[in-house]
């Protein structure tokens, strides 16, 4: 039987294995491509030759999210709302997983990548807000910025830029973070 100390090492150990996965493979595809970040959003490396390594990092990386987010909402005493705060963290984690099973040639890529998007954001900050008496302040303070701050940055770099490169990678940036203050 799984206890929770070993879950929480099987946690830690898919979200790190994850994390550094992406990094790796967003900096090959950086390095690869001849796109401009300011010019493209980061779809377009799906159409590559290699896509399918972006689109399987992008699944991988759906699953890695929910299992984290669904372990931390469950072995977390204080949460209220459970069922529905997971259930929030489980569209996320499907409109990721449906980004890289489609590729920009399919007209769900782009409805999913806006969902992920926005839902994710959302969702932490209903989090923090349903639980906002049983989170210690800093807690609930630390996920309230993280929620704000993955919706407004991108938002405002929307503006700077052509692309929707640079945004996604901001939120990206944010949702890895996140993900990795949930192991503390």
């Amino acid at each position: 039987m799984l206890t929770p100390e070993k879950i929480n090492k099987i946690r830690r150990l898919q979200t790190i294995i994850s994390v550094t996965l992406f990094i790796l493979v967003f900096g090959l595809f950086w390095k690869t491509t001849n796109f401009e970040m300011t010019d493209v959003q980061l779809s377009y490396w799906s159409l590559e030759k290699f896509g399918w390594i972006w689109n399987c990092c992008l699944i991988m990386l759906s699953i890695s999210i929910f299992i984290n987010i669904f372990y931390y909402i469950e072995h977390d005493r204080r949460l209220i709302y459970k069922n529905f705060i997971q259930i929030c963290f489980l569209i996320v984690s499907t409109s990721l997983f449906y980004t890289g099973i489609f590729d920009m040639n399919h007209p769900i890529h782009n409805i999913m990548a806006y969902i992920y998007f926005f839902a994710y954001p959302l969702s932490i900050f209903l989090l923090a807000h349903l639980n906002r008496k049983h989170f210690q302040y800093k807690t609930w303070e630390t996920h309230t910025i993280f929620s704000m701050t993955m919706i407004v940055l991108p938002l405002l770099s929307m503006n700077v830029f052509h692309g929707k490169a640079l945004p996604e990678t901001i939120h990206s940036i944010i949702v890895l973070t996140w993900n990795l203050y949930l192991l503390i």
